[in-house]
């Protein structure tokens, strides 16, 4: 009965919460920054975490090694280099294929009309 209690306590706190900042307390900013803490939060527990504890300011040795890491740099020819920009500033023209594809009716537009 304790359970079934708590878990009612539970859901009427979580009700609440959801109904004030979602009508009363509307901050349309919430969502958008909650997603952002959340990505972070992700990558803090999948590669801080195992080897810090979150409630101890000491900064590990794994943690100063992750986050002093450098970018990973490739490196291309000089005729690769041109060869990419060449691509990428004039395009070969569409295959065959390709303007076939672009000359049909999208699916989804096909079932409305």
């Amino acid at each position: 009965m304790k359970k079934i209690l708590t878990w009612i306590e539970d859901s009427l706190w979580a009700w609440n919460n959801g109904f004030t900042f979602r009508f009363v307390n509307y901050n349309d900013n919430v969502d958008r920054c909650a997603f952002f803490e959340e990505i972070n939060n992700g990558w803090y527990h999948m590669y801080i975490y195992p080897y810090d504890d979150m409630y101890i300011p000491v900064i590990s040795q794994e943690r100063r090694t992750r986050l002093d890491q450098q970018p990973i740099t490739f490196y291309v020819s000089e005729e690769d280099y041109d060869a990419m920009f060449n691509a990428i500033n004039d395009p070969p023209e569409p295959s065959e294929a390709l303007l076939k594809l672009w000359q049909r009716k999208i699916p989804w537009k096909e079932q409305s009309s």
